[in-house]
C-alpha cells in the first residue's frame, strides 16, 4: 500500500550529457575515488605500517561482500529497466531494510572479530551509507546523469581520504579514521544525493510491502555480486587466517594498484550499460556485440600496459609507493597483474551479461568461481604464500572471464522472445504495487 505523496514539486533537471561527457565525467570521478582509496592505503602503510593496513582491509574484507549481497545490485536493475516496470520507491522499499539488516550482522561481525572491531563497525556503517547512495546512483543512470553519479562518487572520496587522513595523523587511531569514512558517506548522501534525487522523483519515495515481484527479479543479481566481492576478498581472508594480519596488508597493498587499472573499465563499462541494455532490448544483435568487444579491447588493453609495468619496474614502483620493504615482493605483484588484466576483461563481459539481463545465469557462474577460487586459495597459499594468493587470484579470473563469455554467447543465440523475459515472473501480470509505471 503506497501513503499520499510527500515529495514536493522541484525544477525539471538539466538535460543529461552526451555519452561522451557522461564517459569523461565518470573516468573523473571513478578515477579519484579509487586514487583517494588508493592513497588511504599508502598513508596507513607509510604512517602505521603493515598491520594497520591488514586491519583496515580485513574491515573491507568481511562488509564489502555482504553489503552488495544485500544490496541486491538494485542499481544495474534499475538502470537496465528499459521498459520502467518499477517506479524509485520500489527500489527503496527493498535497499533501506537491507542496509539495517547489514548492520545487524556488522555488529556480530565486529564481535566475531575483536582485534578488528571498531574497523569493522564504521566501515560496515560507510557501506550502509553508500548503499543509500548507491540506490540513489540506480534513478541517475537511469536517466543518464553521469555526471552526478561521477560528482558524488568524486566527493565522497575526497572526504573520505581527507577525513581519514586527517584524523589518523592526529590520533593514529585506525577507528577513529574509519569513522572518518562513514562521515564522508554520510555527508555526500545527505547534501549531495538526496537533493538531486527529489529532482528527479516527483511522486512517491516509499511503498510498503517491497515487491516480491522486484525482490525475486534482483535477488538472484544480489547473491551474484555478493559472491563476485568474495572472490575478490576470499585470498585476503586465506591470508589474514594462514599467514596472519601483517601478510594481508603486505597483500592488500599490493592488490590496490590493479585498483587503478579498474577505473578504465569500470568508468568504460557504467557508460555504456544502458546503451548496451536498449540495443539487446530491440534486437541489435550485432551493434551490442560491437560495443561489448570495444569494452574489452579496452579493458585489455589496460590490463596489458600494467602487466607491462610490473614487468619492468615493478619493485622500483613498490618501493616509490609503499617502502623499501614491499620491493621484495615484486614476483607476487607481477602476477597480481596479471590477475587484474584477466580480471579487466571479465568486468567487461559482466556489465555485456547484465545489459542483457541474464541475472539467472549467472548464479551458478559464480557460485563455481568462488569454489574453483576457494580450492585454489585453500591449494596454494600454505605452499607458496603471498605468491600463492596470487595464483589462486588469476585462477579464478581466468574462470569468471571464459564462463561469462560462454552467457554471453548463450545470449546472442536466444529467440528475440526470451531476451526481455530471463525470469517467468517478470513477464507475467503486473501487480499493482510494484509495476505501477515509470517514475
Amino acid at each position: 500500500m503506497t501513503g499520499p505523496s510527500r515529495a514536493t514539486p522541484a525544477p525539471a533537471p538539466s538535460p543529461p550529457p552526451g555519452l561522451r561527457t557522461g564517459m569523461l565525467w565518470t573516468v573523473a570521478g571513478q578515477g579519484i575515488y579509487s586514487a583517494a582509496q588508493w592513497l588511504m592505503v599508502i598513508i596507513l602503510a607509510r604512517s602505521g605500517g603493515a598491520v594497520d593496513v591488514g586491519l583496515y582491509s580485513l574491515g573491507l574484507a568481511l562488509t564489502a561482500p555482504l553489503f552488495l549481497l544485500l544490496g541486491l545490485q538494485l542499481r544495474a536493475v534499475q538502470a537496465t529497466d528499459a521498459q520502467h516496470r518499477f517506479e524509485f520507491r520500489d527500489y527503496a522499499a527493498l535497499r533501506v531494510p537491507s542496509m539495517i539488516l547489514g548492520l545487524g550482522v556488522t555488529a556480530a561481525l565486529a564481535w566475531l572479530y575483536p582485534h578488528a572491531s571498531g574497523p569493522v563497525w564504521w566501515l560496515g556503517v560507510a557501506k550502509a551509507l553508500e548503499g543509500g547512495s548507491d540506490l540513489v546512483y540506480g534513478l541517475m543512470q537511469q536517466r543518464e546523469r553521469l555526471d552526478w553519479i561521477a560528482q558524488s562518487t568524486l566527493l565522497r572520496g575526497l572526504l573520505g581520504l581527507a577525513l581519514l587522513a586527517g584524523v589518523y595523523q592526529l590520533t593514529g587511531d585506525l577507528t577513529l579514521a574509519a569513522m572518518g569514512v562513514a562521515a564522508a558517506g554520510l555527508i555526500t548522501l545527505l547534501l549531495f544525493d538526496v537533493p538531486r534525487a527529489r529532482r528527479l522523483v516527483t511522486g512517491h519515495w516509499w511503498t510498503w510491502p517491497p515487491s516480491s515481484t522486484l525482490l525475486r527479479l534482483a535477488l538472484p543479481l544480489g547473491v551474484v555480486i555478493g559472491l563476485v566481492s568474495l572472490g575478490t576478498n576470499l585470498p585476503r581472508l586465506f591470508v589474514e587466517r594462514l599467514l596472519g594480519g601483517e601478510a594481508l596488508g603486505i597483500y592488500a597493498a599490493l592488490s590496490y594498484v590493479t585498483v587503478a587499472g579498474s577505473v578504465f573499465v569500470v568508468a568504460l563499462g557504467t557508460a555504456l550499460t544502458t546503451r548496451l541494455s536498449q540495443m539487446f532490448a530491440r534486437g541489435d544483435r550485432a551493434g551490442f556485440m560491437r560495443l561489448t568487444l570495444m569494452l574489452m579491447a579496452g579493458a585489455g588493453g589496460v590490463g596489458l600496459l600494467l602487466t607491462l609495468l610490473s614487468a619492468v619496474a615493478g619493485a622500483p614502483l613498490l618501493s616509490l609507493l609503499y617502502g623499501p620493504a614491499y620491493a621484495e615482493h615484486a614476483r607476487t605483484f607481477f602476477w597480481l597483474t596479471l590477475a587484474g588484466a584477466a580480471g579487466y576483461l571479465s568486468s567487461s563481459l559482466g556489465f555485456a551479461v547484465t545489459a542483457a539481463r541474464r541475472f539467472r545465469e549467472q548464479l551458478p557462474l559464480f557460485a563455481g568461481v568462488t569454489a574453483v577460487l576457494a580450492l585454489a586459495c585453500w591449494w596454494f597459499i600454505p605452499r607458496f604464500g603471498l605468491l600463492g594468493a596470487a595464483a589462486a587470484t588469476l585462477t579464478g579470473a581466468i574462470t569468471q572471464l571464459l564462463g561469462s563469455w560462454l552467457i554471453v554467447g548463450q545470449a546472442l543465440a536466444a529467440p528475440a522472445a526470451e531476451q526481455s523475459a530471463p525470469f517467468p515472473d517478470e513477464s507475467g501480470p503486473s501487480s499493482p504495487d510494484s509495476l505501477s509505471g515509470a517514475p
